[in-house]
């Protein structure tokens, strides 16, 4: 358990009046110019849960490249039309921080395929399948499927920041990238439906579109999620050698108990209520463990490039 985890999950346990965002209503993002280095040796093992729940959570990554770069297009499309400087300034920083998550994820996923797992292949696969829907719709659907797909990574992230102990154990570079990751999700998970209703409304239509956003997302991004997952684990040597209980594993992780996508099902249905807001479900205590999270990847990744130098120059 890192640090942050565990201010963080002393701090769920105790505080019963979560104070919400601020008295605007909105919470104002952070760029945080962030680096991680997790070693390569361990991508195949790295959660505690071993290797299938490790290519679980890889499959996952593997959407956050070109999915960052649709969210980033997606807003960046409506900036100009923001009548409010403060939503602005917020878009703003988001795009910053998913420009940070795209570049961190790319070195995690070549990660991936440095050890024989076939991340450049379903990489370039959601790139060209964005790049489809992208020029075949409205204007508006890139950000119908930006904020669906923007509340399933805030409710992902917040449940992992909810129950710690799906990650803890884990590797803990590993771990402090997913934890950084999601507590930024929560930071910024309101900023492209508070774009949404400014520039495309809060009327019938625009309610119909990001129903409509929602329900496609749904059908398109899980099965994918699945697809990827299988061809993760065929590709892996140490879930081969873990064998089938790696899947009941997962399904038990995700699904029983604790339950990470079972229990995300009413908050996601929640999307579909006229008058819904991500703030409704405020979970904006985890990210007063951001910075403290920050120094900890910060000094870790400086230890890691030291001991990186070091390495490298005793063998030339």
């Amino acid at each position: 358990m890192t640090a942050a985890t565990a201010t963080a999950a002393k701090h769920h346990d105790t505080e019963q009046n979560i104070p919400g965002p601020g008295d605007d209503g909105m919470v104002m993002p952070e760029r945080r110019d962030l680096h991680f280095l997790p070693p390569k040796e361990r991508i195949h093992d790295w959660h505690q849960a071993g290797p299938h729940m490790t290519q679980f959570m890889n499959a996952l990554s593997l959407f956050f490249p070109a999915g960052e770069r649709l969210f980033i297009d997606a807003v960046r499309e409506y900036r100009d039309q923001i009548p409010d400087p403060d939503l602005k300034k917020a878009a703003t920083a988001f795009i910053g921080q998913e420009a940070m998550h795209s570049r961190e994820h790319i070195e995690y996923n070549s990660l991936m395929e440095e050890a024989g797992l076939p991340a450049d292949k379903l990489d370039a696969f959601v790139w060209s399948l964005l790049d489809f829907l992208k020029e075949r719709t409205p204007k508006s659907m890139p950000l119908s499927a930006t904020i669906a797909l923007e509340h399933f990574t805030a409710l992902m992230g917040g449940f992992l920041l909810d129950h710690p102990e799906v990650l803890d154990g884990s590797q803990e570079d590993y771990q402090r990238m997913w934890q950084w990751h999601a507590m930024e999700e929560v930071e910024h998970k309101a900023v492209c439906y508070d774009v949404w209703e400014k520039c495309v409304g809060r009327g019938p239509t625009a309610y119909l579109k990001r129903a409509f956003g929602m329900t496609a997302a749904t059908a398109i991004f899980w099965p994918l999620v699945l697809a990827f997952y299988m061809q993760m684990v065929n590709s892996s040597e140490a879930c081969r050698k873990e064998g089938w209980r790696g899947h009941l594993t997962v399904l038990n992780i995700l699904f029983g108990k604790p339950g990470v996508l079972r229990k995300q099902i009413p908050h996601s249905l929640a999307f579909f209520k006229y008058s819904f807001h991500p703030w409704q479900q405020n979970n904006s205590h985890h990210i007063a463990h951001l910075n403290e999270l920050a120094e900890e990847a910060e000094e870790a990744y400086q230890q890691a490039m030291s001991s990186y130098g070091e390495h490298h120059q005793t063998h030339h």
